[in-house]
C-alpha cells in the first residue's frame, strides 16, 4: 500500500538520491539501509520505500512515522484492492480490463487502485459478499444464474469490437469459479443470445 500523498522510491530511486550507482548502492549500502528502513506494506516487485523516510535515513535524521489510518486515496496493489472489495487480485485485474472497475494508475511499473475504488466496487457487486477470495463455486446453486445476463452483455461487446473476446479463463477469474463452470456459463449466455425475443 502507498499511503495517500506519500512520494515513493524503488531501489533505483534510493541509489539516485544517495548519489551513487545502483551497483555501488547494492554493494556498499543496501543491506544496512534495508535493516533500518522498512519497505511499504505489500510492496513487491518492485519493493517501494517512503521517500521522506529514505531522505531522513540518508541525512541521519529520525525517520517520520507513516500514517496508519486508512484513506480513500491510499493506493493498493491488486491483492490489497481485492481484499477490500471481497474478490481475488486476479479478479481485480480482470474487472479493470473489462471496465467493471477503475483501470487504476501505473506507478513504478505496476498498477495500483485507490482504496475508494475498491470500496465502491464492493458496494456495486453484492454477489461477491460473504465469499472468500479464491474460493470456487460458492454461490448457491438453487438461485437463478444472474451472471448469464452479464456474460451476454460481454459477448455482445466483443462482437461489436468494444472489447477482447470473452474467454472461460477470464470468467473463471471474475466469478471465482472453475473453468468448467465458466464454460457452462458461456454456453448458457450464447444460448440466451440466440433465443427468439420473448422465448
Amino acid at each position: 500500500m502507498i499511503p495517500h500523498g506519500r512520494p515513493t522510491l524503488d531501489v533505483h530511486g534510493v541509489a539516485e538520491l544517495a548519489g551513487v550507482s545502483l551497483t555501488t548502492w547494492r554493494r556498499r549500502s543496501h543491506a544496512q539501509f534495508a535493516a533500518a528502513v522498512q519497505p511499504l506494506p505489500g510492496s513487491q516487485r518492485p519493493v517501494l520505500y517512503d521517500a521522506a523516510q529514505v531522505a531522513a535515513y540518508l541525512a541521519g535524521d529520525p525517520r517520520p512515522v507513516l500514517p496508519t489510518d486508512p484513506s480513500p486515496d491510499d493506493l493498493l496493489t491488486d491483492t490489497e484492492a481485492g481484499a477490500v472489495a471481497g474478490i481475488s487480485g486476479s479478479t481485480v485485474r480482470a474487472d479493470a480490463a473489462t471496465g467493471r472497475m477503475s483501470p487504476g494508475i501505473e506507478r513504478h511499473g505496476r498498477r495500483w487502485w485507490a482504496r475508494a475504488d475498491a470500496e465502491a466496487h464492493a458496494a456495486r457487486t453484492p454477489q461477491y459478499k460473504g465469499r472468500t477470495p479464491g474460493s470456487k463455486d460458492k454461490a448457491p446453486r438453487n438461485r437463478p444464474d444472474h451472471r448469464v445476463a452479464e456474460v451476454v452483455t460481454e459477448l455482445q461487446a466483443a462482437d461489436e469490437g468494444k472489447r477482447q473476446p470473452v474467454t472461460a479463463a477470464e470468467l473463471a477469474e471474475r466469478y471465482e469459479v472453475s473453468e468448467r463452470t465458466a464454460e457452462r456459463l458461456m454456453a448458457k449466455a450464447r444460448a440466451a443470445r440466440q433465443a427468439p425475443a420473448g422465448a
